[in-house]
């Protein structure tokens, strides 16, 4: 089985599949033991269970294929702290021919399907999701029309009980009573002032308890802002219809006043309000302990969207001033440490996102503007919910529709009634699960070092393996909280080992992590999803071949591309490079064979053979190449690399480049400026880019229209084969993918030159002219690879 085969069941995939034996012989290995997870993968073969997990009374561990079973006494060892427990009496009947499904082999992962809390039942506290949709209304009217479209046409996707609340910012803040069917009525405030939570509650007359039966036909306090999407539908549409550019601040040569840091302040406090919390401290909250004064008192979570087409100018989390004179920020002034609002408009924003995640909010952000938004300054915001977020140039574009309505992706599951007569009743259930909180365990010998990803840290259990002096991203616990979780996210987690080479781990004994990923669904019921993943230990001294075997090069790549942007974070970029290819080098050293007669004998075992070429590609790529990106964009390819699963995120940095031609089957060709051909069809895809590029042949032959005569139809059905391809790639993606068609020559052709490796070098410029090739500073693959074995074979 391979490591895709492997994913495919458990949405799992490591860089060492198996664990070395002592802390030193993982140190040697160069490249860190970790694996990329995806708590919500759609796995077809995975149980869905009508009833509690069975935990472990001493470390809290669920049950699992790996538990040794005494059916006689009716009793289960923990392979994680080795405690014998009872089995429930519901258990009883469990033989070896007869087991329950968390303790059948194959199934490693499992999923618990639970009602919601007795709680929540009882204090009739909304189990439903809820959307928070936050409007800027300083954007042309076209814009502001697409923008509108898209919400109207998210309402189908939507379940009918979920609840929504809309809210506009501009020069104003204005909130709409979506209770008042009467005509539109709202609640203006300033954009520029200052609220307290007290006072919010006040001004909005929020004060009516939201655990009270609600009186009469009229909801009252926050019940009024927050409605049924079955029930409001109309008005909404109705409100939206009538929403207009805003007419304040279109004077000549400055920003409109955007108040976008009040505005998120607001949509959290309503959010508060809606989930029963009575006091809020929106003061800058500095310790853990000041988070644990937020009571919540429950609720199944929701989003906040907000729609952008330009940075704060005004009030709380302003990012820039006014006057266009004064430009934005920039990676230059970052660097300075002349970014004016940059260090506290952060920390307004990273607050606002802390207090999001107790009520277990998450805030998406869309921002289509030709200038940045703010999104460096909320990155934390964001990225610390579990938020989306996109960039591009205009909501009127099939970037901006497709990814928005990506957000509310749903399956319709059938639901059996007890009497098989009856017909099945369809509901609409949403792909994310929401409030999630994911925790990891391990057996002893190994310990956790944290976790890169779009979550938080949480409170750690009691008998969690934590390495408490070193952490990788975000550390020193065993449990983070995720508050929307969907079927595309995943999460680094990196390991250690404990034992030291002196007390080395036995051959063949198998180590132990277990994911447990607890969250609501969109119909307020629990679900609880454990994977259990089990790996022998080996001794590497002994047997290098059984250590080469067991490593995926993909999953490393991906792996030490998240450690190094984490360390762009505090680090400059020429240090993480370094860092890059002192890694690489050692890499080489320990897996490569060479002898004295130098780099002709240089030969990298096959399992390793594509790892250099992934370094080579995350050296000129976007994460650690920013020279022509902004602070934004930095920010969005890091947030979007954070989130993707290891074949995506591979993509990022190393394209895939199809070739099709007329004289056989499309196939992938090297991404080298010789794949270039006059009578073929390019089809790249670098994740966020998907392009078509026809070659100057193919160019005439459409030019002189052959594809439309009927002796030809089947150049014409040739030339749809790439499109289609191209619709698949993009039909299912997250953000959705810039699509260009050009031809050979052509200016965007440009997008496909400058991701293909060069041939020539700005060094040998008057060599004799190649019409497809690039004139650049980069040096070649080749002569990467001549420098590494170079440097490699010198050094020994």
């Amino acid at each position: 089985m391979n490591f895709i085969q492997k994913e495919d069941l458990n949405g799992i995939r490591w860089s060492w599949n198996i664990f070395p034996n002592s802390s030193q012989e993982e140190s040697r290995l160069v490249i860190p033991l970790g694996c990329l997870y995806s708590p919500k993968r759609e796995i077809p073969t995975c149980p869905e269970l009508p009833y509690p997990p069975i935990n472990c009374r001493s470390c809290g561990c669920i049950l699992n294929p790996y538990c040794s079973i005494d059916f006689n006494g009716k009793t289960w060892s923990c392979p994680f702290c080795y405690q014998r427990n009872q089995f429930p009496q519901s258990y009883y009947g469990i033989s070896e021919q007869s087991l329950p499904a968390e303790l059948i082999e194959k199934f490693t992962t499992v999923e618990y399907l639970l009602p919601p809390p007795q709680q929540q039942q009882q204090n009739r506290i909304p189990n439903v999701p809820v959307f928070l949709f936050l409007l800027d209304l300083h954007c042309p009217q076209e814009e502001l029309d697409a923008m509108k479209d898209a919400i109207l046409e998210s309402f189908a996707f939507l379940p009918p009980q979920s609840k929504i609340c809309l809210v506009t910012l501009g020069t104003a803040l204005q909130i709409y009573d979506l209770s008042f069917t009467s005509c539109p009525k709202s609640f203006i405030l300033r954009g520029t002032r200052e609220y307290t939570y007290d006072k919010i509650q006040d001004l909005l007359q929020l004060r009516t308890n939201i655990l009270d039966q609600q009186k009469g036909d009229t909801p009252t306090g926050i019940h009024k802002f927050f409605r049924p999407i079955s029930e409001c539908e109309f008005l909404v549409s109705e409100i939206l219809e009538d929403l207009k550019k805003d007419p304040w601040g279109n004077k000549k040569g400055i920003r409109p006043q955007r108040c976008v840091g009040t505005g998120l302040q607001l949509a959290l406090m309503l959010m508060a309000r809606y989930f029963g919390i009575l006091k809020l401290n929106l003061g800058k909250i500095e310790k853990e302990e000041d988070l644990l004064k937020i009571k919540s008192i429950g609720g199944i979570g929701g989003r906040i969207i907000t729609f952008l087409s330009g940075p704060c100018t005004k009030g709380k989390g302003q990012i820039v001033d006014r006057e266009f004179d004064n430009p934005i920020r920039s990676h230059h002034d970052l660097l300075k440490g002349s970014a004016k609002y940059t260090k506290e408009s952060f920390s307004f924003y990273d607050n606002l996102g802390k207090i999001a995640n107790q009520i277990g909010i998450s805030v998406d952000l869309f921002g289509c503007s030709f200038d940045q938004i703010g999104c460096y300054e909320m990155r934390t915001l964001i990225s610390k919910t579990g938020g989306k977020l996109l960039i591009t140039d205009k909501f009127n574009s099939d970037i901006f529709k497709n990814s928005f309505l990506h957000l509310f992706k749903n399956k319709k599951q059938s639901q059996q009634q007890q009497q098989q007569e009856e017909e099945e009743e369809e509901e609409i259930i949403l792909e994310t699960g929401f409030n999630g909180l994911l925790e990891v365990n391990t057996t002893a010998e190994l310990q956790i070092l944290g976790v890169i990803g779009n979550c938080e840290k949480f409170s750690k259990t009691g008998k969690a393996k934590i390495n408490e002096k070193f952490s990788v991203g975000i550390g020193k616990t065993n449990r983070w909280k995720m508050n929307t979780i969907d079927p595309q996210k995943n999460y680094a987690f990196y390991f250690s080992v404990i034992n030291d080479e002196k007390n080395p781990i036995q051959p063949k004994k198998i180590g132990l992590v277990q994911f447990k990923t607890i969250s609501y669904d969109s119909n307020g019921r629990i679900r609880v999803r454990v994977t259990t993943s089990g790996h022998l230990f080996g001794d590497f001294a002994s047997n290098s071949t059984m250590l080469k075997q067991s490593f995926d090069q993909e999953t490393a790549a991906v792996l030490v591309s998240m450690l190094a942007v984490e360390r762009t974070k505090t680090e400059k970029t020429g240090s993480v490079l370094r860092w890059l290819d002192k890694s690489l080098i050692q890499v080489c050293k320990k897996f490569a064979y060479f002898d004295k007669t130098g780099i002709s004998s240089f030969q990298l075992s096959p399992y390793f053979s594509y790892y250099p070429q992934f370094m080579y590609h995350l050296r000129r790529s976007h994460f650690l190449n920013i020279f022509g990106d902004s602070p934004d964009e930095t920010t969005y390819f890091s947030h979007s690399l954070y989130k993707e699963n290891v074949s995506n995120s591979i993509l990022m940095f190393q394209p895939i480049l199809q070739s099709f031609s007329m004289n056989g089957q499309p196939s992938p060709v090297l991404l080298n400026m010789g794949s270039i051909q006059k009578d073929n069809i390019l089809l790249l895809d670098t994740f966020f880019l998907v392009l078509i590029h026809r070659g100057k042949q193919i160019k005439n032959w459409i030019k002189q229209g052959y594809h439309e005569m009927e002796e030809y139809k089947d150049f014409a059905a040739f030339l749809e084969l790439p499109k289609q391809e191209a619709q698949v790639i993009m039909s299912n993606r997250f953000p959705y993918p810039r699509f260009i068609e050009c031809d050979q020559g052509s200016s965007p052709a440009r997008f496909l030159l400058s991701r293909l490796n060069p041939s020539s070098s700005s060094n040998n410029q008057y060599s004799e002219e190649n019409q497809n090739s690039s004139l650049t500073d980069d040096v070649s693959f080749q002569v990467f690879m001549n420098h590494l074995k170079k440097v490699v074979c010198n050094q020994n």
